[in-house]
């Protein structure tokens, strides 16, 4: 990674990169400097909920069933900690349907169950325009009608695309 994409991606000013480089910061300024501009990005990424958060209330940003999966089946495979799951499934910030959608996703991913704190009658999709009733047993735990489809993530996780 170049300097002016370590001034974009951390908001640093440039004179302060240079003096991490000569001063006694230099082992950080080489560190970055051996980093790919694109995996530093998806690091720091990994550490912001929003877009979890946009991936949960999916009612409010996504207009595509296919573009609304490949936003989540990418978040799937990042290895992000399924932990950050069960924190939103417990967030009183998002709505009843983005809490039982993280808990679902928690379940999935760690096969544990996790509680939540209302009646489960959400009944919506894993996707707000999915309104399929897929007899998923773990997604009906939950309130949801339709849980993952399996074929796709699936084929997602080996190939990288549809």
């Amino acid at each position: 990674m170049n300097q002016q994409q370590m001034h974009k991606l951390l908001d640093v000013p440039e004179r302060t990169l240079r003096d991490w480089k000569t001063g006694n910061r230099a082992k950080l300024y080489k560190l970055l400097e051996t980093l790919d501009y694109d995996t530093a990005q998806q690091l720091l990424n990994m550490n912001n909920n929003s877009d979890l958060k946009r991936l949960l209330e999916n009612e409010q940003y996504y207009s595509s069933l296919r573009a609304f999966e490949k936003n989540l089946y990418e978040v799937l495979v990042s290895g992000r900690d399924s932990k950050v799951w069960l924190d939103l499934s417990r967030d009183t910030g998002l709505s009843k349907e983005a809490r039982a959608r993280a808990a679902y996703l928690y379940s999935f991913l760690s096969n544990k169950m996790t509680q939540l704190s209302f009646k489960t009658k959400v009944n919506v999709g894993l996707y707000h325009g999915n309104m399929n009733d897929t007899g998923n047993g773990l997604a009906r735990l939950y309130g949801l009608k339709n849980g993952l489809d399996m074929a796709r993530f699936n084929q997602f996780k080996m190939t990288g695309r549809f």
